[in-house]
């Protein structure tokens, strides 16, 4: 206390004033309130609220978010900010704007599953540069709260302050699509969780997928029927898994012209080929391994592999994941694979 008393002594003749206001901020572990402070010292509310302000302009206190008060030293120790491993960092979908006349700016994260499981925490940005940034896990004393959306989004308000003036000039109140980095250990989420928001089928692959090469999330904005895109040997291929089964009822052929289901299947065979000709990369689509027996989806199976477009059949039983990522390996690294088509040499 030596050392607080030697600089409180420079302003005013009577230390004992204010030393008893840092005592309680020594002894105590988080920040505490001008309320919880005046009660561990059994005074008013209006005797402790000018202590606290005289010992913020002597440097010896800090004044945190919402009106709470620490050691300068312990402000330092105060979030789980620290270095993380390069392969523990994962980029989420989000976009970014200015709230009109307002002074923040609006952050929103696209992942249901991110939101469900931190909504209510709070974080600092971290690294932003133009068209991505980091979020780093802190605490209400310092951070911006994370607010879950109706959407199943996730919503950030950042004070401007906070951007550079150089990236301020960029944004406008429109929505301009941006990635939003996170460490993973850091805000308890794992590939899976991040991948099932749809499906556990889509988290359970990607999982898999992220063990041979890159993955990430197409954009809310692509113009993209896929539920993961893989970065492998220089190419990137968008792999689309559905679950839907023939109907059960039906004791007839699923006729890819009367059956519901049929149609699902059908668009997303349209989508592939789309993809294939406008970004000129081969496409997997994951089905169920019943639709093997109808004849048209072997038939329309022959015709997709001319544009480069690959069906995958599987039972998504017990380990079905790993063994259908071993199969997507094989395909990519196969001579049939990102052959030249006639869509491509159109």
């Amino acid at each position: 206390m030596k050392k607080y008393k030697e600089v409180i002594e420079k302003y005013v003749p009577d230390s004992s004033f204010y030393l008893v206001v840092i005592n309680v901020l020594k002894k105590s572990k988080t920040p505490l309130s001008i309320k919880e402070i005046s009660e561990k010292l059994n005074i008013t509310y209006g005797a402790t609220k000018p202590r606290l302000h005289k010992l913020r302009s002597w440097g010896l206190i800090k004044r945190l978010k919402r009106g709470y008060y620490c050691i300068s030293e312990v402000h330092t120790n105060l979030t789980s900010l620290q270095t993380k491993p390069k392969e523990d960092l994962f980029f989420l979908n989000g976009c970014i704007r200015i709230m009109g006349q307002g002074n923040g700016v609006w952050i929103t994260i696209y992942n249901s599953k991110f939101g469900k499981i931190n909504n209510g925490t709070f974080c600092l940005i971290e690294k932003f540069e133009e068209d991505k940034f980091i979020i780093r896990k802190t605490n209400q004393f310092i951070g911006n709260k994370l607010y879950m959306l109706k959407s199943k989004s996730v919503g950030i308000s950042i004070p401007r302050e906070n951007i550079s003036e150089k990236i301020l000039k960029k944004l406008t109140t429109k929505v301009i699509p941006i990635k939003i980095g996170i460490y993973l250990t850091e805000w308890d989420i794992s590939i899976k969780d991040i991948f099932s928001t749809e499906s556990k089928e889509d988290g359970e692959l990607a999982e898999s997928l992220n063990k041979i090469g890159e993955i990430k999330k197409p954009r809310k904005f692509e113009n993209l029927k896929a539920d993961i895109i893989l970065s492998y040997k220089n190419m990137k291929i968008p792999i689309e898994i559905t679950t839907i089964k023939p109907s059960e009822i039906s004791k007839r052929p699923q006729n890819r012209r009367n059956s519901i289901k049929s149609s699902q299947i059908l668009m997303r065979f349209y989508f592939s080929i789309k993809w294939n000709y406008i970004h000129n990369l081969s496409t997997i689509l994951v089905l169920s391994k019943e639709w093997e027996k109808e004849k048209w989806i072997k038939e329309e199976e022959k015709f997709m592999k001319k544009f480069n477009c690959f069906i995958l059949f599987t039972d998504f039983l017990d380990n079905w994941e790993n063994k259908i990522s071993q199969d997507i390996k094989r395909l990519i690294e196969s001579s049939r694979f990102n052959k030249k088509t006639l869509l491509r040499s159109s």
